[in-house]
């Protein structure tokens, strides 16, 4: 009888419950959502914008630039100083990237900052160096 309490009381501790798994956050699957099809959107444009020259360039940071540009002439909430900010920060596309690939990389980078400087939220009055003096 001994055998079968301790078993039993074995079998129970041993037994972990199965913890449920968390349902991601209706709100951070639409943000998440929206980030994405505002890169793909925003890229396509600069994809449009860009001529052949910047296109098939073999320097990823000319076309960074050439990327952050066109990007700074075709969305109306980044001001000068934003594209003269984004131009020495964005990462550089790899280099074994594609082309499209490279422009997607450079405008979801873009993106995340203008996103933190709070060029797509209603707040879009800040600039990168307001945001950086209020950071720090």
């Amino acid at each position: 009888m001994d055998t079968e309490t301790t078993t039993a009381s074995r079998t129970t501790a041993d037994h972990q419950p199965t913890l449920p798994t968390p349902t991601p956050d209706v709100d951070s699957v639409d943000a998440s959502i929206a980030r994405a099809r505002r890169v793909q959107h925003l890229s396509a444009l600069v994809r449009a914008r860009l001529d052949e020259t910047d296109r098939h360039t073999d320097d990823p940071d000319a076309l960074a630039k050439a990327v952050v540009e066109a990007l700074y002439r075709a969305h109306p909430h980044i001001r000068l100083e934003d594209a003269l900010d984004l131009a020495r920060i964005v990462e550089r596309p790899p280099e074994a990237d594609s082309t499209k690939r490279a422009i997607e990389h450079v405008v979801e980078d873009a993106c995340s900052h203008l996103n933190a400087w709070g060029r797509f939220g209603p707040e879009n009055a800040t600039s990168p160096s307001e945001h950086e003096r209020a950071r720090g």
